[in-house]
């Protein structure tokens, strides 16, 4: 459990619950580059981890990306892929390879594939390269219930979502992704993972989600982004945020 241990490690150092989620969009390569790791120099002291995004990757390469994550290391910050992976097995695994050697510590996949000839393959390699899987469980878009909320026919009919923060637990996930637009949903899940399953929950400020609100529900930490890096401040934005959580 090295990404789980990192995560908590690098939360105590900075008191901070936020995961920065470097989601930029610029078209031009360098200007990209400079932008993102002008951001996390301002406020590396005030996360405790780093999220990257697939607009990032298409526009840096994973070989332009792996320089942010090197200067994130530096700075002793745990590093999550945001690709949400759900192909098949070894679609699945050559994604997971790539991202493994740039130098992330984590990567957010999607259980809807299952786990044979679908998860089964990243939870090998991140085992066997000593990174983690992060299992997304309910998304922060208004559009999420269509699908996470759907519910399942069976012995038990339950919801989708529910289904998933089960399998994160059989299937071994460090942390799993629940919105924090939805605090009732986060409460839910909380009571099906227990009080030691990692949540990460993005949806912060831009999307409407309340950061103590989410944190009271049962987030562990909150994944934020907007509210962040298109602030006058951004280190403020992250301190402002880190504040209305102390007491939590």
């Amino acid at each position: 459990m090295i990404f789980e241990e990192s995560i908590r490690a690098s939360s105590e150092r900075a008191d901070s619950r936020i995961v920065l989620a470097l989601d930029l969009e610029e078209d031009d390569p360098q200007t990209l580059q400079e932008k993102s790791v002008k951001i996390l120099d301002d406020v590396r002291r005030h996360i405790c981890a780093l999220k990257i995004n697939r607009q990032i990757v298409l526009t840096l390469g994973l070989g332009g990306v792996s320089s942010i994550l090197k200067r994130a290391h530096e700075y002793s910050l745990p590093t999550i892929m945001d690709a949400k992976l759900n192909d098949v097995g070894h679609t699945n695994a050559f994604m997971m390879r790539a991202f493994i050697q740039a130098g992330f510590d984590a990567v957010i996949a999607s259980p809807v594939t299952g786990w044979e000839g679908g998860m089964d393959s990243v939870f090998s390699l991140a085992r066997e390269h000593g990174k983690g899987v992060i299992l997304l469980v309910y998304m922060s878009n208004p559009g999420a219930e269509q699908f996470y909320s759907t519910t399942v026919k069976g012995p038990t009919p339950r919801p989708i979502f529910e289904n998933f923060a089960d399998l994160s637990i059989q299937w071994g996930a460090e942390a799993i992704v629940v919105g924090a637009t939805r605090p009732e949903i986060l409460r839910r899940v909380r009571q099906i993972v227990g009080p030691k399953m990692i949540i990460l929950s993005p949806g912060i400020g831009a999307q409407g989600g309340d950061a103590r609100k989410a944190i009271e529900a049962g987030a562990t930490y909150l994944i934020v982004g907007r509210s962040i890096y298109k602030s006058s401040s951004p280190s403020q934005a992250a301190q402002a945020i880190n504040d209305a959580v102390k007491s939590v």
